[in-house]
């Protein structure tokens, strides 16, 4: 009898409302778009980083029996040159790449000075 005493007197438990951080996260990642496009920033931003191991090739190196290769889908398009060669033989996917990188650092250096 006393155990069910006790139990009829106790408050049920209330959780605690989430915080302001979890609360942003669900609504977030309910939008599949605003999901779609931190993927591709995250995607972005770790191959300016890692450039040096993503990248085929460096972005200066011309290979000389490659001029204006077309991309790879294309008739005449190489696999060696997924989004194909320029007017020198430089490779433009590695060339994207590492211009992510100036890109990026030249936002950082506009938004820290806006501030």
């Amino acid at each position: 009898m006393a155990t069910t005493a006790a139990n009829a007197t106790t408050k049920p438990v209330v959780e605690a409302p989430p915080g302001p951080l979890r609360e942003f996260w669900y609504y977030f990642s309910e939008n599949k778009g605003a999901l779609g496009g931190l993927i591709v920033i995250v995607l972005i931003v770790l191959a300016a980083i890692f450039a040096d191991l993503v990248a085929p090739y460096g972005p200066a190196a011309q290979h000389r029996d490659h001029f204006l290769t077309p991309p790879f889908w294309q008739d005449g398009g190489s696999t060696a040159f997924l989004l194909g060669t320029d007017a020198v033989g430089r490779d433009i996917l590695s060339r994207i790449i590492y211009g992510s990188r100036y890109s990026l650092i030249i936002g950082l250096i506009v938004v820290t000075l806006s501030l």
